[in-house]
């Protein structure tokens, strides 16, 4: 009877205790959103249409030349900012070209991949396909950057050196708000032992993205263009010429604009985007640099 008692008081704890770090870890996920939804541990199916609800319209289509698709994340998508101050609006209007933005906030590779797969094709055949890449893009392979995502994660696995979707179960470890916690210091810890692997497994979803691309549109040419300002990029040099040599062409940016692009002028304010994404006058700088590179 004692031991039963004793292992009721620790069941006791140990429920309260979860508890507790549950509602701080959701709490936290919630302090980066104005308007974060109610507690759930519901989650609509990744699918296309949800995806696809995120982003934003193409522009430019009164345009004849040969499109130009974007992917990405945040940046690319232009938070925060009006569409007129968007990397694919002032790509189109210095281009003249329809511009189709398939970024979508808080994604990564995976979710490139996927509408790469899944999508219908863009007519008539785009010239190129940017990417517009930043470290983080690393981490989210393996967790979900959108803490309050009403959406399940999507992940692949690398199978004998292909990308096959994982089966979309909604682990528990997607369900509650502390596992993202867990999973996101893990991966803190343990990304520079294990930074040749992660970096194969990178390199991996550029080269597959890159032959979805030339399954689809065989004349269109990929581009990775490389926006981290930060720190050290994760396309180190070594790593930009891997790229090349398989047929990936990479733009670095802060080489481009050595710190420029980091200074308050070319980020929004901290008041109307406290993770202080590029602001329209970047994306100026950053297209005018582009069309004059690939001769748009």
């Amino acid at each position: 009877m004692k031991t039963l008692k004793i292992l009721t008081v620790n069941l006791i704890i140990l429920i309260t205790v979860s508890c507790f770090a549950e509602f701080l870890a959701y709490k936290e996920a919630c302090s980066y959103f104005k308007n974060p939804p109610a507690y759930s541990l519901k989650k609509r199916d990744y699918t296309l249409e949800n995806l696809k609800q995120n982003m934003r319209k193409p522009v430019g289509l009164n345009y004849k030349k040969a499109p130009i698709l974007i992917y990405g994340c945040s940046y690319a998508y232009g938070f925060a900012l009006d569409e007129k101050d968007t990397f694919g609006y002032k790509l189109s209007e210095l281009a003249k070209r329809p511009v189709y933005n398939f970024a979508v906030s808080s994604k990564g590779l995976q979710d490139a991949l996927f509408l790469l797969e899944k999508d219908e094709k863009v007519t008539p055949e785009p010239q190129y396909v940017f990417y517009v890449f930043i470290n983080d893009h690393v981490r989210r392979m393996f967790v979900n950057c959108n803490k309050i995502d009403n959406v399940k994660y999507l992940t692949y696995k690398n199978k004998n050196g292909k990308l096959i979707q994982n089966e979309n179960k909604y682990a528990l470890s997607e369900r509650f708000y502390i596992f993202g916690v867990i999973k996101n210091t893990s991966y803190h810890l343990l990304k520079k032992i294990f930074d040749k692997q992660i970096y194969k497994l990178v390199k991996l979803y550029f080269l597959t993205i890159n032959g979805e691309i030339h399954k689809k549109y065989p004349d269109a040419k990929f581009v990775v263009i490389d926006y981290e300002n930060g720190g050290n990029s994760f396309l180190s040099p070594y790593r930009v010429e891997d790229l090349r040599s398989k047929g990936i062409e990479v733009v670095n940016l802060k080489k481009v604009f050595k710190n420029e692009l980091k200074s308050d002028k070319y980020r929004n304010s901290v008041q109307k985007d406290s993770f202080r994404h590029p602001n329209g006058e970047a994306w100026s700088l950053v297209a005018d640099y582009i069309v004059k590179e690939f001769n748009l």
